[in-house]
This record gives structure tokens, sequence and C-alpha cells, in this order.
């Protein structure tokens, strides 16, 4: 392996650990900016695009962390929780849809629709993670 992959490696992890401290203090806009930094210098570091997942939902930015749990994903199917973390962003943005629809009862019917595929999604994920969670390695 080339010294400059493995330096490269290294500052992606210590990124990682950064946002991870960030993460403990309570600081997701801090701790996306250094997760960010970790999956530039690796785009495969799974761990880091969990993480961030976790931090943009607790910003309520459901998507954008559904869409970090897919890069998570893509890269380990098999990651239990970047399963289950999608399940909870997918019931969050589920929810957001839901309260749309209360706010704009013209177009309710449809807006509860949307939200109920992916409540439906949501469950799908969470078997999937419950299913890899009780797979002994």
């Amino acid at each position: 392996m080339p010294a400059f992959y493995t330096n490269a490696m290294g500052e992606a992890d210590s990124w990682y650990r950064q946002g991870n401290e960030m993460m403990m203090r309570e600081k997701s806009e801090e701790a996306i900016v250094a997760y960010d930094r970790a999956t530039e210098l690796d785009p495969n570091h799974v761990s880091a695009w969990n993480n961030k997942g976790i931090a943009l939902f607790r910003l309520k930015r459901y998507q954008d962390a559904i869409n970090c749990y897919d890069k998570a994903l893509a890269l380990n199917p098999n990651h239990a929780n970047a399963w289950y973390n999608k399940a909870k962003a997918l019931r969050g943005l589920g929810q957001t849809i839901l309260e749309k629809a209360n706010e704009d009862r013209v177009s309710a019917a449809k807006v509860i629709n949307e939200s109920l595929a992916v409540f439906n999604s949501a469950e799908e994920c969470y078997s999937k993670a419950e299913s890899l969670s009780s797979q002994k390695p």
C-alpha cells in the first residue's frame, strides 16, 4: 500500500474520531464537517457515513441522513446499525410528511399515501437490521 494512501486513511480516521467527539458534545453541525472530511479522504469509510447520518438525523435532516445510510449500506449491505438508523430516519421523514399533510388538507390523501410508503420502507429496514443483528459471525 503506498504511503500517501496509508496517510490519507490515518487522516480519515482522525477526522472520524473528531466527528465522534463532536457528537458526544452534541455539536452535530461540527460533527458533520468532520465526517465530511473523513469521507473525502476515504470514500469507503462506512462508519463515517453512518455517523454522519446520525448527526443529520439529530438535526431532523432525515432525507440527508437516509442518503448517508444508503452510502454506508452500499459499502456494507450487512451493516445492521445502518439499517436500523435508516429505518429511524425513514420514520422521521414519514412523520414529517404526515405533519405536512395535516397542515395542507387539500393534498392530504396524496401526502398520506406517500407517508405510508415511507413507513413501509422503514419497517423493511428494521426487519433487515433485526435479521443481521441476530446472525452470529
